[in-house]
C-alpha cells in the first residue's frame, strides 16, 4: 500500500505558492499487532515467544535509558534520555517544578534508507474547503430545515461556515426558485460551525435555498455550500 499524502500551504516560507506534503496515517499498530505481522511473515517462533521477546526489548531499552545510555535499535531508531527546561545559570540545579527527564528518538539509518528505496507514494486530492451547511433552525417557529420567518432569527450549523464579512461576495444568501437572491445583512455569530443571523424581512412567500459563500483564506477562491433541504416562507 502506498504512503498517502496531500499538499498543504507552507506557513514557513512566506511565499503564497509554496506547499508541503502532509502524510495521512492510515493505521496505528500496537505491540500485539506488530507481533501478528511478524507471525504473518512466516516466523516459526510462537506468537507468545515473539511477544515475550518484544516486551523484554522494550523493558531493556527503558533500563538503558534510565542508566543514561543510548540505544541503537537495529537501525530502526536511536533512543536516548534528555532533560528539558531552562536553568538559571551554571550553579542552578534540577528542579522537578521547572525541569523534567524525558526521552527522545530519531529515525535510524536503516529505516531511512528502506523508506527511500522501497516506499511508493499516492498523492491525494486537495481537501474540500467549501462551506457545508447541514441544518437551519428558525428561532421564531422553533423548527428545523423548514419554515423561514422573514425578519426573524435564523441559525445555520455545519462545517467551514465562517466567512469574511468585509468581502461582499461572501456571506449567507437566500436563493428563490426564480428571481434575485437576497444576502443576509445582519450576522450575530460568525463561527466555523455556526452562523446566527437575522433573516431578511424582504423575503416574499415561496421556496428558498440557503447558501453560504466563503473563502478558506482571504487569497483563496470563493467556495459555495448549499443546504440540501429546501426552506419555505409561508
Amino acid at each position: 500500500m502506498p504512503i498517502q499524502y496531500l499538499l498543504q500551504p507552507s506557513h514557513l516560507t512566506g511565499a503564497p505558492d509554496r506547499y508541503v506534503a502532509h502524510v495521512r496515517v492510515t493505521a496505528s499498530f500496537e505491540l500485539e499487532a506488530v507481533v501478528d505481522r511478524i507471525i504473518a511473515r512466516g516466523s516459526t517462533v510462537t506468537r507468545a515467544d515473539v511477544l515475550a521477546v518484544l516486551e523484554d526489548t522494550v523493558a531493556v531499552c527503558e533500563d538503558i535509558l534510565i542508566e543514561g545510555g543510548r540505544v541503537n535499535l537495529g537501525g530502526l531508531c536511536q533512543l536516548f534520555p534528555r532533560v528539558k527546561g531552562l536553568f538559571d545559570g551554571l550553579t542552578d540545579t534540577f528542579d522537578p517544578g521547572r525541569h523534567r527527564v524525558d526521552a527522545a528518538a530519531v529515525p535510524g539509518t536503516r529505516l531511512r534508507q528502506t523508506l527511500r528505496k522501497k516506499a511508493s507514494l499516492e498523492r491525494l486530492p486537495p481537501p474540500d474547503t467549501a462551506p457545508n451547511p447541514v441544518m437551519f433552525h428558525d428561532v421564531t417557529s422553533g423548527t428545523d430545515n423548514g419554515p423561514l420567518t422573514p425578519g426573524g432569527i435564523g441559525a445555520a450549523s455545519g462545517n467551514r461556515l465562517k466567512f469574511h464579512p468585509e468581502n461582499l461576495d461572501e456571506g449567507v444568501y437566500f436563493r428563490p426558485v426564480s428571481g434575485p437572491e437576497t444576502r443576509v445583512d445582519h450576522v450575530q455569530t460568525n463561527y466555523p460551525k455556526k452562523l446566527v443571523f437575522q433573516i431578511p424581512a424582504t423575503l416574499i412567500p415561496g421556496p428558498y435555498r440557503l447558501e453560504v459563500r466563503a473563502r478558506h483564506r482571504p487569497s483563496s477562491d470563493l467556495r459555495t455550500g448549499l443546504l440540501q433541504k429546501q426552506l419555505q416562507v409561508p
